[in-house]
């Protein structure tokens, strides 16, 4: 990694902060600390992270509502942490635009492992940038940008690779434990309602802007990139 990165740990628990920064100290990266979530938003405003690792039950705002001001205006990765391990709190985390989200009791080892992961995956290898295209849509894969009609669209780093993966696959049926498996890294066992949530996310950022491709579902197996050019 190029420079010295810089996590925003947002968790009322001290002890959160202290374990999580330990590991990321030994790693050659630095944490902020933010205790609720208007000290969060404060932070992320005031200064430049390179991701937010981000509790849902938080003094204040919940972490839920901290993550839906930052999508207002940033793509800034968000690793969600919650008490609680529901799938449906999964969902929500996903939906609102986390980009990934792991349930406490947790490990800080493991905590710094996504971490790592998210940002190998976000930040774009200038010596090897590379493009896709497919009609009149256009992803800068390393840049993490997606033109349509030479229009940027606003996407996470999430969204952008599930596209992506999609684009590659363009006329062939992914099944949503294969898009889990490419784009996470990792298996998500009995999750893949994310999918289906990501995708539902794409869908209505590109619905307006073309009538040349779209994201079909396949009942009972996954999503097929139709272009129709």
């Amino acid at each position: 990694m190029d420079h010295n990165i810089t996590i925003l740990i947002c968790d009322d628990n001290v002890a959160v902060h202290e374990s999580i920064n330990a590991y990321l100290q030994a790693e050659g990266m630095n944490s902020v600390s933010a205790y609720d979530g208007e000290m969060s938003l404060k932070l992320l405003k005031e200064n430049n992270f390179d991701l937010v690792v981000l509790d849902i039950m938080m003094p204040g705002l919940f972490g839920t509502e901290v993550c839906k001001e930052i999508r207002k205006t940033s793509d800034i990765p968000i690793l969600m942490l919650s008490a609680r391990s529901e799938e449906v709190d999964r969902i929500v985390g996903l939906e609102i635009g986390a980009d990934d989200y792991i349930t406490k009791p947790f490990s800080p080892r493991e905590i710094v492992v996504r971490i790592k992961t998210i940002l190998k995956r976000v930040q774009p290898k200038k010596e090897d940038i590379h493009y896709l295209k497919a009609g009149n849509l256009s992803i800068d894969i390393d840049g993490y940008e997606v033109l349509i009609n030479n229009q940027e669209i606003e996407f996470t780093a999430k969204e952008v690779e599930f596209l992506t993966f999609l684009v590659k696959n363009t006329g062939k049926v992914v099944n949503r434990e294969e898009l889990l498996y490419k784009v996470w890294g990792y298996d998500y066992i009995g999750d893949t309602r994310a999918v289906d949530t990501l995708i539902k996310r794409i869908r209505q950022k590109i619905a307006k802007a073309s009538p040349e491709f779209s994201i079909k579902s396949v009942y009972g197996v996954g999503y097929k990139f139709e272009l129709f050019v």
